[in-house]
């Protein structure tokens, strides 16, 4: 299995419900609230590149109030 970080800004006023969006997908293992310059992180398992680019393409491409998302892979999975 392989690792990666979606990294989240959102309209502040909508944090809670697009978290609550992505802890209710498949291969999600953890999502957190943060401060700072993103709002928040979601770490997603997942098979290969391909599987992941689909994953994160699928399910962010419709939410409301999202603004900008980071992908970041971990190091040794790559």
């Amino acid at each position: 299995m392989l690792r990666a970080y979606l990294l989240i800004i959102c309209n502040s006023e909508h944090k809670y419900k697009i978290a609550n969006y992505f802890e209710k997908l498949d291969n999600v293992v953890n999502v957190d609230i943060i401060s700072g310059p993103y709002d928040i992180v979601v770490e997603i398992i997942f098979e290969t590149m391909d599987d992941l680019k689909e994953k994160v393409e699928k399910n962010i491409t419709n939410i409301d109030n999202l603004m900008s998302t980071l992908t970041l892979i971990r190091s040794e999975d790559i």
